[in-house]
């Protein structure tokens, strides 16, 4: 069984097949990965677009609890 992830944009439907090997990042039509300040993110040409929001829930202190990510939409 070969390596790799089928990703699907729920908008518009275009597939993007995620093998091992080099990467065509310039012609990509479903790009993803982590920003500058450490949240990932994925967007489809077609304007679907989400990003990642995390923070620490239930702990007395900052960065104590649990540590939740959401995913939220940029979708135009």
């Amino acid at each position: 069984m070969p390596a790799g992830f089928l990703i699907t944009c729920l908008q518009c439907g275009e597939q993007y097949q995620v093998v091992p090997g080099r990467r065509s990042y310039r012609r990509e039509q479903i790009v993803f990965g982590t920003d500058n300040y450490g949240a990932d993110q994925m967007s489809c040409e077609c304007g679907n677009a989400m990003e990642e929001h995390s923070h620490f829930e239930g702990g007395a202190a900052p960065h104590e609890g649990e540590f939740v990510v959401h995913w939220r939409s940029l979708a135009k």
